[in-house]
Parts: C-alpha cells; sequence; structure tokens
C-alpha cells in the first residue's frame, strides 16, 4: 500500500512540474508574440523571435501529451 502512496505522490510531483513547465513555457510565447505584434514587419528580430515560438510551441505540445499520460495513469483504476 505504501509503495502505491508514493507511486501517486510521484504522478502528483510530476503533474505539478509538469503543468509549471507548460504554463512558463505558454507564458513565453505569449510574451514573443507580444513583442511580435509590436513590431514593424521588417525588424531583423522577426525571424529568430518567431523561431522560437514554434519551437516553444512544439515543446507545449509534446509536454503536454506526456502530462496527459501521466494525468491517466494516476486515475484509479488505470
Amino acid at each position: 500500500m505504501d509503495s502505491e502512496r508514493d507511486e501517486l505522490s510521484d504522478l502528483a510531483s510530476d503533474i505539478r512540474v509538469t503543468a509549471q513547465d507548460v504554463a512558463a513555457d505558454a507564458a513565453r510565447v505569449a510574451e514573443i508574440e507580444r513583442t511580435k505584434a509590436a513590431l514593424p514587419v521588417t525588424d531583423p528580430r522577426l525571424p529568430e523571435l518567431a523561431k522560437e515560438s514554434e519551437a516553444l510551441a512544439t515543446k507545449i505540445a509534446l509536454t503536454t501529451k506526456v502530462e496527459t499520460a501521466l494525468v491517466r495513469e494516476a486515475q484509479p483504476g488505470s
């Protein structure tokens, strides 16, 4: 029983950390997008900002898939 409780505690911790990572990455994407929207289309920083935003969005998609698997694993009867 203790090992099951420990496993659920570990899963809860993993879910919490994963959620914090997603939130931080999403906040950075929002910041980048606000910056991009305020820049003229000819600004030389735009390509690098777009690349960073795209990379973070890809990371968010992958991380949320991991998070979904963790949540499913934590559900009773799984």
